[in-house]
Parts: C-alpha cells; sequence; structure tokens
C-alpha cells in the first residue's frame, strides 16, 4: 500500500510534514542574522567584496566610520580578509582596515 514512500513509510511521512531536507523551513531570524561582533571602517573608502580575494568582485563600499557587522567567528586562515554584513550586503572587508568595536 505505500511502497511509494519506500521501506520507511513514516519516516517518509514525517519528512514530508517538516519540510526536511527540502528548504521549506525557514532559518529561524535570529540565526539568518547573527554577527560575532563589529568593526568600524578606519580608511576613507572601504571595498567590501563578493570573495576574500584582492581581484574579488566589489559588491559595495563602506565609509571611514561606519559599523560592519562580523558574520564569522573567525577571519581567513591568514587573517587579511573578514566576512562582513553591511545592512542586506554581506561580503568580505580587508582586516588591515577594519577596527574592533562595540556593536551598536
Amino acid at each position: 500500500m505505500l511502497k511509494f514512500w519506500g521501506p520507511h513509510p513514516l519516516l517518509a511521512i514525517a519528512l514530508v510534514l517538516t519540510g526536511a531536507g527540502i528548504g521549506l523551513v525557514p532559518a529561524h531570524p535570529a540565526q539568518a542574522a547573527k554577527n560575532y561582533g563589529c568593526f568600524q571602517v578606519i580608511t576613507p573608502t572601504l571595498n567590501i567584496r563578493a570573495r576574500p580575494y584582492g581581484d574579488a568582485t566589489v559588491i559595495g563600499t563602506a565609509s571611514a566610520g561606519d559599523i560592519l557587522e562580523k558574520r564569522k567567528p573567525l577571519c581567513t586562515l591568514r587573517g587579511y580578509w573578514c566576512a562582513v554584513r553591511k545592512g542586506g550586503l554581506e561580503g568580505y572587508a580587508d582586516k588591515n582596515f577594519l577596527g574592533k568595536t562595540k556593536c551598536p
């Protein structure tokens, strides 16, 4: 009768009802916006890049004094690039142009 669902029909039904594994259940808003501290831009203009490389596409900029949220607990292995968020923009910024600061 339930051969369509395979050998574990209750598991299959539970997965369908919860949306598990197929992205139907949205992430909790608090998890989506989690940050690991903040930085303040200490250079006149700072490029925010799509990837943690100096030749990566610039997807936005920040100005001196702007506050950027840190998106990951650690910066890249060599420590040059940090994952940051400015409003809805998420990318990477050169750590040499950021100073640690308290989040607003």
